[in-house]
């Protein structure tokens, strides 16, 4: 947390001219929650698999991004085969 993904992703994208998405931001959209809410209110299993669908569902259907993830998005599931 807090260690400048999104700052970062931003720039790359921008350098890159193409779009900047956050997978946090998604997942919030599609629950209506912040990331807070989520783990106290569903908990961390919850999270991981709407991390996981919102994923799968964004890179089948996404081309040229830049995408901020966090550090344990490949930790679980299958995620890094993804």
């Amino acid at each position: 947390m807090a260690s400048g993904k999104t700052t970062i992703g931003k720039l790359i994208s921008e350098s890159l001219s193409i779009p900047f998405f956050d997978l946090d931001f998604l997942i919030e959209q599609k629950l209506q929650l912040n990331i807070h809410e989520i783990f106290e209110k569903k908990g961390e299993l919850f999270f991981r698999k709407q991390e996981r669908e919102t994923i799968e569902t964004f890179l089948n259907s996404t081309d040229n991004y830049v995408l901020a993830l966090g550090g344990g998005t490949p930790c679980y599931f299958d995620n890094f085969l993804l």
